[in-house]
């Protein structure tokens, strides 16, 4: 049997490859993988950051006709932080909003990338601006494992 995808990895590993660096500088590309009580740690000084996590719910599964095909759905969260400017900001989300675009159909293990929703973070941050980007990743009539 193949294994699962892993939707965070693929979609972080695509715009890593991806990024056009003369549309706005590459920041640096962070899978979480720990628990949420660990801290995470980046220098804003050295490379903008895109921290990317499993969405609520990871994973969302709807079967269709008789139960034998399905649409899944794989949500992502992106973290977007710089201490450039807000235009900085807002240059990576237009960055990473038109290789959702560009790149629809581009990933092996799922048939679309969507891009669904950004949301400025301003909670008491002095000289950071953080946004939270939300992405989804499709595959729909897919058959539905039964062994």
């Amino acid at each position: 049997m193949p294994s699962e995808p892993l939707p965070v990895k693929e979609l972080l590993d695509d715009f890593d490859t991806q990024w056009n660096a003369s549309n706005v500088v590459e920041p640096r590309f962070i899978e979480v993988t720990g628990s949420t009580n660990d801290p995470l740690r980046y220098d804003l000084n050295v490379k903008d950051v895109v921290v990317g996590r499993p969405g609520t719910p990871a994973v969302d599964e709807m079967p269709i006709g008789n139960w034998k095909y399905g649409n899944r759905v794989y949500n992502i969260e992106l973290e977007v932080h710089t201490n450039n400017n807000r235009q900085r900001l807002y240059d990576l989300i237009r960055e990473i909003r038109k290789l959702c675009h560009a790149r629809i159909h581009s990933l092996t293990n799922f048939q679309r990338i969507r891009f669904v929703s950004f949301q400025e973070l301003t909670q008491q941050q002095v000289n950071v601006w953080s946004g939270l980007v939300s992405v989804q990743l499709e595959n729909s009539a897919i058959l539905l494992e039964t062994t």
